[in-house]
C-alpha cells in the first residue's frame, strides 16, 4: 500500500490519527511547522549554516582529485563509490590480485579489502581471480581478532554487517562476540583507545559507527550515551576535534560515527561549540584547490583529503536521510525503481539500496535529477522535490509518496522511505500523489493473447487501505486511462475499457491517472502486451458463374488476404476495389460484378466447424479462424448456398445404393439467424461421372460404386443469370473396412477411410486386411502415400536402389518421389524402405515435397530435443497445419504413427485439389 516519501499523512502518524481534521493538522504538522522545531532544538547560541550544497561542492572537489590515482587503493576506493563514484572497474581487479598474493594478514587487512570490495560491487564472499576467497569466513574464524585492539573488532564488525553475512554454525566470532567485547573493553571515561586508559576520538569514532547497527540493545545503548558525552567533552572550543594535536582527521572520523548513529552532525547541540558544528570545523580545513590539510593552516595532505571525502560523505548521507557511510550494498539482486511525475515517467532504473530512499537516490544520482530531502527532528529523512517539483504545488496535501510491490503484491507501508528496508527484486514506485490518489491493484487484458486488430477488453482494479480495519480494500477503478499501440480509453464504472490492438508486435500497456492542474487520480502502471500476428492456415473456394474458377490452401487473417493469396498464387486475374464501406472485391478471372444487369456480383461466406458463417462486414475486415473454408461465389439476390449434404448411409459401403440431400438455411437479416433448413429442388448433384437432380424434397438417389474416393458436386448453374445454387463440393470415400478398423483413434478415422479409398496409404503391404494404425510408418510407406497424394507418375526406384525389389508395392511411387527430387537415400545405393520414420524425419521429408517454408516461430515445450537440421522443417509443417504439436509439444523423436501418416497424406490430398 501507499507509503509517504516527503509530506505524508502515513509517515509515523497513521497509527494514532483519525479523521480528516487529524489528519489536516498532521499534515500542516509535517508540511511547514517542523520547520521552527528544527531550528529551535539547534539552538542555544549556536548559529550553524553549513548547507548540502557546500558538502556536494566540496565532494565533487575531492572525488575528482583523488580519483586520479591509479592503482586505486582500497581505502580510496571505497570513498570513491560510498560518495557515489564507484570504481569497480579499476579497483576490482587490483583488489584480486590483492586477496590472491597473500599480502592480507591482519583481520583489520581483510576488513578494508572487504568493505572496498562490498562498496564497489563485488562479492566479498567470492573474492579472488577464481572467486574462491570467502572474505568474511576469514574474518568470522580469525583466531587473534583482539590484538590490535578495539580496531580490529570494530572493522571486523563493519566488514560483516556490510555485507549481510550469514554466521556458519562454527565461527570463531559471532557478531554478539564482537558487540560484547568492544562493550567490555572501554576506558572508564566511556571512549575507547588502542591501549587500555585514557580514550582516543579516532578508535572512539570508529567503534562507535562499528556499535550503530546495534545501538537499540539495552547494553550498547547505554555504553553509546557515555562516549557521547565524553566525545563531547573531548571537542575543542573550535569545534574539531584531535589530541594532542586538532586534525581534520579526527573531525571527519566523528562525523562518521555522528551520521552512522543518525545524529544530526550540524545541529546538535552536544557538538556545537561557540556557535560552530564539527561539519562546518572540517570545512575549514579545506584548501583553495579542494584539497584538505592535516592541520588549520597546513598544506595538502593525501590522508587528510581521504579522511575527509569519508566524513562529508557521512554528513551527506545523513542529509539525504541515507543509511550510515558503513552500511554496506546489497549484493542481491537490485530493485527496479520508477519515479513518476505529474503529467509521465520522470526516469525509471535499478540500483541497489538497504532502503526505499537509498535506492531511490541511486537511480535519481544516476540519472543526474535534482531532488530536494529534508531532516524532520522525529520523523527522519523527507522527500521534498524531484525535477523542480516542490511538494504542495496544488496548495492541498499533495506531495511526494511512495509505494512498493513485492512479489507482485503493495506492500502495506507505515514509515518513511529513510527507513523502509528493502529487498532483493522489490519494485519501489516513487509518484506525485494527492489524498485521492490510488494504487493500481491489477490490470488484466482479454483476451490474454489478442491477436492483430481484435478488440480487447482491459479490467482495472484499484486498491485502498482502511486503516480501521487494517485491510487492503479492491475496487473497479473508473476513470483510469488505459494506453496501447497509441489507442486511448477511459475505464467505466466497472473498471473497464475496450480498446483495439495495432500490428502484430510487442506494445507497452499503459494505465495511468494524469489530470491537468491537479495530482494524478490513480499512480502510473506499465506493462508489455504481445500481440501475434493474426495469420490463419484455410482453404479458398472461387465459385464463377459457370463453373470453378480455383481452390486452394491459403493463408491470410482477414477473407481477402487469403483469398488475394491464392489467386495470386494461381495467376488468376483480379480487381480489389475501394468504396466508403471498405475494400470489395470487383472482378474474378474476367467475371465483373453486374453482369447480369442486378444486385449480381461477387459475394463470400465461410464455412467453420461444418456450419455456415454469413459476415454481415466485408472480406477486408472479416477474420478468418484456423481451419476456416472460405467460398468466394458470384451470386444473386435468388443465390443459394447449400448446406453440407446428408448422405445416406453416410458412410456407403463399395456397392451399396445411396441418397444425397440437399438443403438450405437462409439468413434472416432481421432476426440475425438462420431460418429453417428447407430442401433445394433442381439442384444438379454428381458423384464421379454419376449424376442426379433434387427432387421436391431435394434428395437425389444413386446406385452403388465401386470402392474409391469420389468428389461430391452440388450446382445449381442457370442460363443468363447468377447461379440458383453457389457450387459446392465434398470429399465421398467409399472404402470396406479393415479388420482392426476399431483400434483407429476418432480424430483419424475419416483419413484412414480416405487413405484407402484414394488411395494413398491402405493397410499393411498396401492391402486392405489390416491397417495396423499404431504401428510406426515406413519410410517407403510415408513416400509413396506422399507421391500419389501428389500425383506423381513414372520412375522405378529398383533400378537407383539395391534394397528396393523391383517387385515391391512402392517402387513405383518412390521411384516418381525421386524422380521429382522429393526424397533421396540413406547412403549410397541405400533406400532403407522399412526404416521406420520419427516425427522429424517426415517433417523434413513433407518440407521438401511440399517446398514450405517457416514465416515465423511457434513456441515449442520441448524444441531442444529437435534436431538444428529439422528445425525450420518442424517449424514450417506446424505453421502451415501440416503437422501438429499436443499440449505444446512436437515430440520430434517419437516414432509417426500410419495413422498419423494418414492424417498428414490426406491433408496433401486435400490441398492439391
Amino acid at each position: 500500500m501507499i507509503g509517504q516519501a516527503g509530506e505524508s499523512k502515513r509517515i509515523g502518524l497513521a497509527k494514532w490519527l483519525q479523521g480528516a481534521l487529524a489528519i489536516a493538522v498532521a499534515l500542516q504538522l509535517v508540511l511547514g511547522a517542523w520547520t521552527g522545531a528544527a531550528n529551535a532544538a539547534g539552538d542555544n547560541g549556536a548559529k550553524p549554516n553549513t548547507t548540502k550544497e557546500q558538502v556536494g561542492q566540496a565532494i565533487a572537489s575531492l572525488q575528482a582529485s583523488l580519483g586520479k590515482a591509479n592503482p586505486v587503493s582500497d581505502w580510496i576506493a571505497f570513498g570513491l563509490a560510498r560518495s557515489g563514484q564507484p570504481a569497480g572497474s579499476r579497483y576490482l581487479p587490483e583488489a584480486a590480485k590483492s586477496v590472491d598474493s597473500g599480502s592480507l594478514r591482519l583481520v583489520t587487512d581483510y576488513a578494508r579489502v572487504a568493505l572496498a570490495i562490498n562498496a564497489n560491487g563485488g562479492d566479498v564472499r567470492k573474492a579472488g581471480a577464481a572467486g574462491k576467497v570467502d572474505l568474511l569466513f576469514k574474518i568470522a574464524n580469525f583466531e587473534k581478532i583482539t590484538a590490535q585492539g578495539p580496531n580490529a573488532p570494530a572493522y571486523a564488525l563493519l566488514a560483516l554487517d556490510a555485507a549481510g553475512y550469514v554466521p556458519g554454525t562454527k565461527d570463531r566470532w559471532t557478531r554478539d562476540d564482537l558487540v560484547k567485547w568492544l562493550v567490555d573493553n572501554r576506558n572508564a571515561d566511556g571512549g575507547w583507545s588502542l591501549k587500555a586508559g585514557k580514550s582516543d576520538v579516532d578508535v572512539t569514532g570508529i567503534v562507535l559507527s562499528a556499535l550503530a547497527g546495534y545501538k537499540d540493545r539495552k547494553e550498547v545503548s547505554a555504553i553509546i550515551d557515555e562516549a557521547l558525552t565524553w566525545l563531547s567533552s573531548a571537542q575543542r572550543d573550535t569545534a574539531g576535534f584531535g589530541n594532542p594535536t586538532e586534525t581534520s582527521e579526527s573531525t571527519a572520523q566523528v562525523l562518521i560515527a555522528l551520521a552512522s548513529l543518525g545524529i544530526d552532525p550540524v545541529n546538535d547541540t552536544r557538538f556545537v561549540k561557540n556557535g560552530k558544528s564539527a561539519l562546518a570545523r572540517l570545512l575549514e580545513f579545506r584548501l583553495t584547490d579542494g584539497q584538505f590539510a592535516h592541520e588549520v593552516g597546513g598544506k595538502a595532505d593525501a590522508m587528510a583529503s581521504f579522511y575527509a571525502l569519508l566524513g562529508l560523505t557521512a554528513a551527506e548521507r545523513w542529509m539525504d536521510g541515507l543509511p550510515g557511510l558503513y552500511s554496506g550494498v546489497a549484493t542481491k539482486a537490485a530493485s527496479t525503481v520508477n519515479v513518476y511525475g505529474l503529467s509521465g515517467t520522470v526516469t525509471t532504473g535499478k540500483a541497489n539500496g538497504k532502503t526505499a530512499l537509498e535506492a531511490l537516490v541511486n537511480v535519481l544520482d544516476g540519472a543526474k535529477i535534482a531532488y530536494g530531502i529534508d531532516r524532520h527532528p522525529q520523523f527522519g529523512a523527507l522527500l521534498q522535490s524531484i525535477a523542480g517539483v516542490e511538494n504542495g504545488k496544488f496548495g492541498g496535501y499533495d506531495g511526494w509518496q511512495y509505494g512498493v510491490k513485492r512479489d507482485g503484491a503493495w506492500v502495506t507501508i507505515g514509515e518513511g522511505m529513510g527507513t523502509f528496508a528493502m529487498q532483493a527484486g522489490d519494485e519501489l514506485a516513487v509518484y506525485y500523489g494527492g489524498s485521492d490518489t490510488t494504487l493500481v491493484h491489477s490490470v488484466k487484458v482479454e483476451p490474454a493473447a489478442p491477436r492483430a486488430g481484435q478488440t480487447v477488453s482491459v479490467t482495472v482494479e484499484k486498491e485502498t487501505f482502511d486503516w480501521d480495519s487494517g485491510k487492503v480494500v479492491v475496487s473497479a477503478a473508473e476513470g483510469a486511462q488505459v494506453k496501447l499501440g497509441g489507442a486511448t480509453a477511459k475505464t467505466d464504472k466497472d473498471g473497464k475499457a475496450q480498446l483495439t490492438t495495432p500490428q502484430a508486435g510487442s506494445y507497452a500497456i499503459a494505465v495511468d491517472g494524469y489530470r491537468n492542474d491537479a495530482a494524478p487520480t490513480y499512480v502510473a502502471w506499465a506493462g508489455k502486451l504481445e500481440v501475434a500476428p493474426y495469420t490463419k492456415n484455410v482453404t479458398v473456394r472461387v465459385e464463377g458463374d459457370a463453373r470453378a474458377v480455383a481452390s486452394g490452401r491459403a493463408q491470410g487473417g482477414t477473407a481477402l488476404e487469403a483469398l488475394e493469396q491464392l489467386l495470386t498464387a494461381k495467376n488468376v486475374k483480379h480487381e480489389i476495389a475501394d468504396s466508403a464501406y471498405g475494400k470489395y472485391i470487383s472482378s474474378i478471372n474476367g467475371i465483373a460484378g453486374g453482369k447480369f444487369g442486378g444486385y449480381d456480383g461477387w459475394m463470400f461466406a465461410v464455412v467453420r466447424h461444418g456450419a455456415w458463417i454469413i459476415p454481415a462486414e466485408g472480406a477486408a475486415t472479416f477474420l478468418l479462424e484456423e481451419g476456416d473454408e472460405l467460398v468466394v461465389y458470384y451470386g444473386g439476390d435468388a443465390t443459394q448456398l447449400a448446406e453440407p449434404v446428408a448422405i445416406a448411409p453416410a458412410k456407403p459401403k463399395p456397392g451399396q445404393a445411396f441418397t444425397v440431400t440437399v438443403t438450405n438455411r437462409a439468413w434472416n437479416w432481421t432476426t440475425n439467424q438462420f431460418d429453417a433448413a428447407k430442401p433445394i429442388a433442381g439442384a444438379t448433384v454428381s458423384v464421379g461421372t454419376a449424376t442426379a437432380v433434387t427432387d421436391d424434397k431435394g434428395q437425389a438417389a444413386f446406385k452403388g460404386q465401386a470402392e474409391g474416393l469420389y468428389t461430391l458436386q452440388v450446382t445449381g448453374y442457370a442460363k443468363d443469370a447468377a447461379p440458383n445454387v453457389a457450387r459446392s463440393v465434398a470429399t465421398l470415400p467409399i472404402a470396406g473396412a479393415y479388420a482392426d478398423q476399431s483400434a483407429v483413434a476418432g480424430w483419424a478415422t475419416d483419413a484412414v477411410m480416405i487413405s484407402r479409398a484414394a488411395p494413398l496409404l491402405r493397410g499393411i503391404g498396401d492391402g486392405t486386411a489390416t491397417f495396423k494404425p499404431k504401428q510406426a510408418v515406413t519410410r517407403a510407406e510415408f513416400v509413396a502415400a506422399l507421391a500419389r497424394a501428389l500425383g506423381l507418375k513414372g520412375g522405378s526406384a529398383s533400378t537407383a536402389f539395391k534394397d528396393i525389389p523391383s517387385g515391391a508395392w512402392y517402387a513405383k511411387d518412390v521411384g516418381a518421389a525421386v524422380t521429382a527430387g522429393l526424397v533421396g537415400g540413406v547412403s549410397a545405393g541405400q533406400f532403407a524402405p522399412d526404416a521406420t520414420l520419427t516425427r522429424e524425419q517426415a517433417a523434413i521429408l513433407l518440407t521438401r515435397a511440399l517446398k514450405l517454408q517457416a514465416k515465423s516461430t511457434v513456441a515449442l515445450a520441448d524444441a531442444k530435443q529437435i534436431n538444428p537440421s529439422a528445425v525450420a522443417a518442424v517449424q514450417a509443417v506446424i505453421q502451415q497445419g501440416w503437422m501438429t504439436p499436443y499440449e505444446g509439444k512436437f515430440s520430434p523423436k517419437a516414432s509417426l504413427s500410419r495413422e498419423q501418416a494418414a492424417v498428414v497424406a490426406v491433408r496433401v490430398l486435400e490441398a492439391k485439389k
